[in-house]
């Protein structure tokens, strides 16, 4: 394929992935501002995050994992199936459990691993079982 041949890209990229890929600095931007708006717990003595989320919400945690490398004195992690790592326990190790819908398996049995290791923990979804779990366990959620 002649990747100069636009008219034919286009014909290829039924989902505009290269109109997302171009627009991806205006999304950037967009969620900043939107996290922003959302206050933090004034949590400062954790050594770790894990990101535990599938799919598109992993996407996001892989972006702010390879920016926080470079600049963050802590390590983060991205986690993509059931349950946590073994090195996630205690206070020390805060969780953000990403799910768009909050209704995700593995994040929900991320987060329930989270609250039984005695991690913090903050939730980012649209609502769902997560959102319901968070709120009923005083549990910050950032929607």
């Amino acid at each position: 394929m002649n990747l100069d041949d636009l008219d034919r890209f286009k014909q290829l990229d039924t989902l505009n992935m290269l109109g997302e890929i171009d627009g991806l600095p205006d999304q950037l931007g967009f969620a900043y501002q939107l996290g922003m708006k959302h206050s933090l717990p004034d949590w400062k003595d954790f050594s770790r995050v894990v990101i535990a989320g599938m799919g598109g919400s992993a996407i996001g945690a892989d972006l702010l994992a390879a920016y926080a490398a470079s600049l963050a004195p802590l390590p983060v992690s991205v986690h993509r199936d059931y349950s946590l790592p073994l090195f996630a326990r205690g206070a020390e190790t805060l969780v953000v459990c990403s799910s768009h819908s909050g209704n995700t398996e593995e994040t929900l049995d991320a987060f329930e691993a989270a609250r039984k290791a005695g991690c913090r923990i903050i939730a980012v979804c649209t609502g769902g079982e997560l959102a319901k779990r968070a709120g009923e366990n005083d549990i910050p959620v950032w929607t």
